[in-house]
């Protein structure tokens, strides 16, 4: 006779069983963040079709023991990538915080639903509220109390699940605020076209998608230059306000605080002078740059944030809870109460149901309790004092890629992330003549974009180092070869307040065996080219591979 189905509810279970099932659920993902489920690697690496193989099956119509779940849950872990391990530097979501994990797990077992508060979620609405007005503060943005509750829309926030919803949902707050009539007869009734001006080459992938899926259209989008340091040019941006396009309206400046492929910060105090000059809705775009809010010697690369319109933060970038959680903040509360579904009760200071004005949201889950119990346990302080370990950390681990010899920093960086080629000094002497042939440039660009993506797929497989990997611009031309072509680069994000000195010299060692192996391969590539009578005059490939080119 087979095992009997076990009994899949908690309340049909003896709480024994529950509980043991569970403290195996935790372990599991103690040993998963331990690196013994990973076999002490960021990853154990396998293609799309290896994991497919290993991993797809058919329809389960019979269920399996409790211990047959968690060695399945078990094979999951094995080959998931931890971006908790400190060897991971592609993107800063580590998502280790211990208050955060913790309420993590009290929010699945409390499964409440944000979109009400009566019969809903009554606790859970009155933290998300609480944490909403937190974040205010920390902008800089007027916050009465929440014992001075006045009605959903005195609050001026929302979780979003990412940035990318954070800023759609931006964008949709301006365009109605900017075009009243649109709520009610669309687009049509606009008579000009109402446009987004945003700076090329350090902008998210967000503010396209919300273009195209908000109406807007690709023509809907007005490209500003960027500075050498990745930053929006507010000279540009000033020329385009006070000369748009015939038949274009902007209605929107998006200020970048922090860009997802160099951490560029723009000078948000000239961009809020510029869009209070033409008044115009100023966006800024915080999702990596808002962890500086928490350190009082940090947040000055931020002045200027507390004049935006909006605001979008991503507290699982860079403030240690898991995913999702982002937020959208408003200087005016009241824009948010042009989404009310019931506009009567955004007033009414004894209704808390938050999905009334949460554009795209319906039910949702208590997501807002991990950073809310993050900022219990360990307060602003607590938290700045990681930021800026983080930060020292950061400065430590660029003082480590420069002293190998074997990278080319493209741009500064204002925090917690650098772009850059591999190009050793021996190989970059070697191409010295190619420098002074125009006809070699293409074949150099693409020389050098080829090793690099080389360079991130070896780490990346051995799993002992992941950088991340994406094409990007030359703006301050650090290669010598112009602007306007991009190449293959790789990325360095440091998540992590501390790096221990062993694994930092292990990452080092990786580095340095890596590289001997491809700097030699390269120096005969690069002699090849100098020698061939007719090099192809080839780009850049435009790969996009890791997180930062979404």
């Amino acid at each position: 006779m087979p095992d009997p189905q076990p009994p899949a509810l908690l309340s049909n279970r003896p709480r024994d069983d529950s509980r043991r099932m569970l403290h195996q659920a935790v372990d599991l993902g103690l040993d998963f963040t331990s690196g013994e489920l990973r076999d002490h690697r960021v990853l154990r690496h396998a293609t799309v079709g290896q994991l497919i193989d290993r991993l797809a099956g058919p329809i389960p119509h019979t269920g399996t023991s409790d211990d047959q779940l968690m060695d399945s849950l078990a094979e999951i872990a094995r080959w998931s990538i931890s971006q908790a391990d400190p060897r991971y530097l592609a993107f800063p979501d580590t998502g280790d915080s211990i208050a955060a994990l913790a309420a993590d797990i009290v929010a699945t077992f409390l499964n409440q639903n944000l979109i009400a508060f009566d019969r809903s979620a009554p606790a859970a609405s009155v933290i998300e509220a609480q944490l909403i007005i937190w974040l205010r503060e920390l902008i800089g943005y007027k916050a009465a109390p929440l014992t001075a509750y006045q009605g959903l829309a005195s609050l001026g926030g929302m979780w979003t699940s990412g940035g990318n919803m954070s800023n759609h949902i931006a964008i949709a707050a301006a365009l109605a605020h900017t075009y009243p009539e649109v709520r009610h007869s669309g687009l049509r009734a606009i008579p000009e076209q109402p446009v987004i001006l945003l700076a090329g080459g350090v902008e998210h992938f967000s503010y396209l998608a919300a273009a195209q899926a908000l109406g807007l259209g690709t023509d809907g989008l007005l490209w500003a230059d960027a500075t050498p340091d990745f930053t929006s040019d507010p000279a540009s941006i000033a020329g385009l306000l006070a000369s748009p396009p015939p038949g274009k309206r902007i209605f929107m400046v998006v200020g970048v605080a922090g860009n997802c492929r160099t951490t560029g910060i723009d000078d948000l105090q000239a961009l809020a002078d510029l869009c209070a000059q033409h008044g115009v809705w100023f966006h800024v775009d915080a999702c990596h740059g808002g962890s500086l809010l928490f350190s009082e010697k940090l947040k000055v690369q931020l002045a200027g944030i507390e004049r935006a319109d909006s605001v979008a933060l991503d507290p699982h970038k860079g403030l240690f809870v898991s995913y999702p959680s982002s937020y959208a903040l408003f200087r005016d509360p009241a824009v948010l109460g042009h989404f009310a579904r019931y506009p009567d009760r955004a007033d009414d200071p004894d209704c808390l149901d938050l999905g009334l004005i949460t554009p795209f949201y319906g039910s949702r889950g208590f997501e807002s309790l991990k950073l809310w119990a993050l900022m219990k346990h360990q307060g602003t302080d607590g938290i700045g004092r990681l930021v800026e370990a983080r930060q020292a950390t950061y400065q430590r681990m660029v003082d480590l890629l420069e002293r190998t010899g074997s990278f080319r920093l493209l741009g500064t960086s204002d925090f917690y992330r650098c772009a850059f080629v591999f190009l050793p000094d021996q190989v970059a002497h070697a191409l010295q003549e190619a420098y002074s042939r125009p006809e070699l440039h293409g074949a150099v660009r693409a020389l050098v974009s080829r090793y690099t993506a080389a360079f991130a797929d070896r780490l990346y497989r051995s799993g002992t180092v992941v950088f991340d990997l994406f094409a990007l611009q030359d703006l301050a031309d650090r290669i010598g070869l112009g602007t306007t072509a991009k190449y293959q680069v790789m990325g360095m994000c440091v998540g992590h307040p501390h790096i221990p000195d062993d694994i930092e010299r292990g990452i080092e060692r990786a580095i340095l065996d890596h590289s001997r192996e491809l700097t030699a391969a390269m120096l005969t590539d690069a002699h090849a080219l100098l020698t061939t009578a007719a090099p192809p005059d080839s780009g850049a490939a435009a790969d996009v591979t890791g997180p930062a080119g979404w």
